[in-house]
């Protein structure tokens, strides 16, 4: 990416590079849609299902360039340097798929060494029975060593259900925790169970259950994207107007 491209707020580099999208309004602010599910869960007498919202970070829009991965790994490495921590990293974990990229540079800028984690499906999905697949996160291709200070990387955080279970596996290879960092935060929160989370964009975003009023009709229009990043031209048509 060019370098003027580079220049601006955080948000403002991935809206450039495509990686935004906010459902249109109304004169009233009313939403129009479309919407977008996201990965978190709530429970319900019916089983799980995906929380909603208007807006959504697709990451995989600028990780794709050197100029921009570099762009992001130094925002939150100079975060890391600045918050005086007492404890620098000996590895960044990257989480799949969307934290691998970011985490090789900011391995290469905190000068320490990167792995990553991957999935292993346990399960096949069953559309039929309206089954998902089911994996569970593991680390085969490289080791988190005992006494490792330990960063995972993810692209977006918002239920940080992937951040459990890593902290889960990180501990369990006796090695410490040491926070989370990742390109957006969208939820409200800076920390996860004491540990920081280190992120290039603070903006939290508001997720609805799929029976709020505010968003219901709209579900039953038909007026959502079950799988945004799979169908990022019908976003981006949405907010161009066509």
């Amino acid at each position: 990416m060019h370098s003027l491209m580079l220049r601006g707020s955080s948000l403002e580099i991935l809206k450039k590079c495509g990686g935004c999208y906010e459902s249109p309004t109304d004169s009233n602010g009313k939403l129009l849609g479309p919407l977008v599910a996201y990965a978190g869960k709530y429970e319900t007498e019916d089983g799980g299902k995906q929380w909603v919202g208007s807006d959504y970070f697709n990451f995989a829009m600028a990780e794709q360039d050197p100029d921009v991965r570099d762009y992001f790994a130094g925002i939150i490495a100079g975060k890391i340097f600045s918050a005086e921590m007492g404890l620098l990293p000996t590895v960044v974990v990257g989480m799949p798929m969307g934290g691998i990229l970011l985490a090789t540079e900011l391995g290469r800028i905190l000068g320490c060494r990167t792995i990553f984690a991957e999935k292993k499906i346990i399960a096949l999905a069953d559309p039929a029975k309206g089954l998902k697949e089911v994996s569970e996160l593991i680390i085969e291709r490289h080791e988190i060593r005992p006494n490792d200070n330990a960063f995972i990387v993810e692209d977006v955080c918002n239920n940080f259900s992937t951040t459990q279970k890593a902290f889960a596996l990180i501990a369990g290879r006796r090695a410490k925790f040491i926070g989370i960092n990742c390109a957006v935060n969208r939820s409200d929160k800076e920390e996860w169970s004491g540990y920081p989370v280190i992120s290039a964009i603070f903006k939290p975003s508001k997720q609805y259950r799929q029976d709020d009023p505010i968003v219901a009709s709209l579900i039953a229009e038909g007026e959502i994207v079950w799988k945004p990043k799979q169908e990022w031209s019908v976003l981006k048509a949405a907010m161009e107007g066509k």
